[in-house]
């Protein structure tokens, strides 16, 4: 049997996609996701203190497996799905429930710096003595024989969240990496549970500063799909208008970036120049640079609702003749496209192994894109083949791609926006409910557990811990001095995996 069927063969839940496993049938699915790549995408790992649950998205579609913590273990799915470890790693840091046969039993959030362990379950117990900075702890055979032990991170002066990583270098090459995370935790579980809706709408907003928009739409949808509700054609207009002015403002930002540390300084601030400009027409009409609060569930909230329309055309007229003019830089800056030509090729073994999607498989020559099956998007979305030998350029190449992707679909958009109204009243009621979107750097999806009017529980899945495990695979012959550049060709973000 199929790990899907396997699934189903479960014991149906009010929710019609999850079924509750036994543990042999848990077992039994873990053993056929081995095989079972493809067809059932993992997209996250969660605990509620009395079960775990693991969502897939099947042809978009979700489907959830739960069992039963037995004396606080249940069987781990990462030999099997290894990016699961970062999340089996997550619940016994925040419930005390043990993934058994992991392959990883690394802290991931509590460095023996709480002032309990295991804060969400039932009991907490006791914290250890050590309250002093956090220590890495590197698992087994990280350094080889011989090589230096070295390390970067958290502290880099940079803008990114904090994150550590230990490397094992020798003649300026690495030879090992391993990260460590956790130092920007915010207990954004515990924050949700038990909150309003509106309240738990603003948190998403700021789980992740870069791609806020992207997390709150996916929020309003899972609990609009919770509640049977739909926001209407002018409010979806809305959202995938500000969805794709957050990608171009997020990919002008990387370029920036990326620029900047490849030593390209007039292509860096050509990027962050352009990017200036559009914020600032933006922000006026959206109430917020960063795109923060302006989507609820129910439907969008900006601030001028009558000028999505006309922002919709300015932003394209903005942008285009810059992003002419950058294309033509980025190519013909001596030295740059050098540079970046060699750095950075990911291996499509270890692309199948994270199910890593978004630019960087998108650029690797994987056809992986959400906003294809998004009912949203539909008339808007065209994709755009670009460079696909995966390469820091290729990557770079294909987000300036994606820009002019963006831009043509807002002026698709001018023509199309209705009237928006404010946000809809949504009638509460027990459920759950999941969603997807297409971020800047890849698929985030939600799931929302509704009880008596407040939210009882939500889990997220984002592309940062497949990109750490796809960061930490390509830094193996990389150059020392390349670290930095190569993570923020990759997105290596990690605040919302901090959570």
């Amino acid at each position: 049997m199929t790990a899907a069927s396997l699934i189903r063969a479960g014991a149906q839940t009010a929710t019609p996609w999850r079924f509750e496993l036994d543990e042999l049938g848990w077992r039994d699915m873990v053993a056929a996701l081995a095989h079972d790549h493809d067809s059932l995408p993992f997209a996250g790992l969660w605990c509620d203190g009395v079960c775990v649950h693991a969502l897939f998205l099947p042809h978009g579609q979700p489907l959830a497996a739960t069992l039963a913590l037995d004396d606080g273990r249940y069987p781990a799915l990462s030999p099997a799905r290894p990016v699961s470890a970062f999340y089996e790693r997550a619940i016994y840091d925040l419930y005390g429930a043990e993934a058994m046969w992991a392959v990883d039993v690394r802290p991931l959030l509590d460095h023996d710096v709480w002032l309990n362990t295991a804060p969400l379950s039932p009991t907490p117990g006791m914290a250890g003595t050590h309250k002093g900075l956090v220590r890495f702890q590197p698992a087994e055979g990280l350094h080889a024989d011989g090589a230096q032990r070295d390390g970067w991170g958290p502290a880099t002066g940079g803008m990114g969240s904090p994150f550590h990583v230990g490397l094992a270098v020798s003649g300026g090459r690495v030879l090992g990496a391993q990260s460590q995370t956790g130092y920007a935790h915010r207990g954004l579980a515990l924050r949700w549970r038990g909150s309003t809706v509106e309240q738990a709408a603003r948190l998403s907003s700021r789980v992740a500063a870069r791609c806020s928009l992207a997390h709150q739409v996916a929020f309003s949808w899972a609990v609009e799909a919770a509640c049977g509700h739909a926001a209407g054609v002018p409010a979806e207009h809305a959202r995938v208008a500000l969805l794709e002015i957050e990608r171009i403002g997020h990919h002008l930002y990387t370029l920036a970036d990326v620029a900047g540390l490849a030593g390209a300084d007039l292509p860096a601030s050509r990027c962050m120049m352009l990017r200036e400009r559009i914020l600032a027409d933006v922000a006026p009409i959206v109430g917020s640079r960063l795109l923060m609060d302006t989507c609820v569930p129910g439907g969008v909230r900006v601030k001028q609702m009558a000028q999505m329309a006309e922002l919709c055309s300015l932003v394209p007229d903005i942008a285009r003749p810059g992003l002419a003019e950058l294309n033509q830089l980025w190519r013909d800056y001596p030295g740059l496209a050098t540079r970046l030509a060699g750095l950075g090729t990911p291996a499509a073994e270890v692309l199948d192994r994270t199910g890593l999607d978004g630019p960087v498989a998108r650029a690797a020559g994987r056809d992986c894109d959400v906003r294809r099956g998004l009912p949203a998007y539909e008339g808007l979305w065209r994709y755009t083949a670009g460079p696909q030998h995966g390469t820091a350029q290729d990557r770079a190449l294909l987000l300036l791609d994606e820009i002019a992707e963006s831009l043509g679909m807002l002026d698709r958009l001018a023509g199309r926006m209705g009237p928006i109204s404010g946000p809809g009243t949504l009638s509460l009621r027990d459920g759950e409910g999941t969603a997807r979107v297409e971020g800047p750097w890849g698929s985030i999806a939600y799931w929302v557990r509704l009880h008596e009017g407040r939210v009882a529980q939500v889990f997220y899945h984002t592309p940062e811990p497949a990109t750490l495990m796809l960061f930490e695979d390509t830094l193996r012959g990389c150059a020392a001095d390349d670290i930095a550049l190569l993570a923020s060709s990759l997105g290596v973000e990690v605040a919302a995996q901090d959570g």
